[in-house]
């Protein structure tokens, strides 16, 4: 059963907030819908933004404002993360998980931090990602719905990064991305420069710190 309409609103809404206009970039399944403006057939469990370091502070007023913020959420205040380094924030919408991931392009090298939690994912971690030679025009575009001007990964960048998943959601995004089309050179540009990624995790327990370094 698909989730689509209550995900794309939520999406609008978020865009249309003065606080939050043009600072958010949709970068998960829901770009090729929005994309090619079909609708989608399969469940959306969360919806996936990056957002610009030194804007996330406006995305915290948002959702104080809102009665969204979960300290439990925010990955300031998990007592593993002792820095207090900004590795984004989760809130829930009308039941749907929405993240909020903050990227910076530091000498052309774009950096993504986010966070793993054990319940999704089988473990708490800090998440960096390190992909160098791309800058952030690169791999986004700007559409528009109904009124709304949505920024978003590119079509090129989704389908790259739906290629290193073996899900079968992801599947059935890229045969979207597919019908609709997309620029060759601009994915064969960016799957060359993704394949060199750099992770680096940081989980809460102590035992798997010692097996990660």
């Amino acid at each position: 059963m698909s989730n689509y309409s209550k995900i794309k609103d939520i999406i609008l809404k978020l865009n249309s907030e003065e606080l939050l206009k043009e600072k958010l970039y949709i970068v998960g399944g829901t770009v090729p819908y929005l994309i090619s403006n079909t609708m989608s057939n399969r469940e959306h469990s969360d919806i996936d933004i990056i957002v610009a370091a030194n804007d996330m502070n406006a995305v915290r007023e948002y959702l104080k404002d809102n009665n969204l913020y979960v300290k439990d959420f925010d990955s300031i205040m998990f007592d593993y993360n002792k820095a207090k380094i900004d590795y984004g924030i989760d809130c829930i919408i009308d039941g749907i998980t929405v993240n909020f991931a903050p990227y910076e392009i530091v000498d052309n090298t774009m950096i993504q931090k986010n966070f793993l939690i054990k319940k999704s994912s089988g473990v708490n971690a800090l998440v960096t990602v390190t992909i160098e030679n791309v800058k952030i025009e690169d791999c986004t575009t700007t559409v528009i719905v109904g009124q709304t001007k949505i920024k978003t990964y590119n079509l090129e960048m989704v389908r790259v990064m739906k290629e290193k998943s073996h899900k079968q959601k992801d599947a059935v995004d890229i045969e979207v991305i597919d019908k609709y089309g997309y620029d060759e050179k601009k994915y064969n540009d960016l799957k060359i420069k993704t394949n060199n990624m750099k992770f680096k995790i940081f989980p809460n327990s102590k035992l798997l710190r010692l097996f990660m370094k």
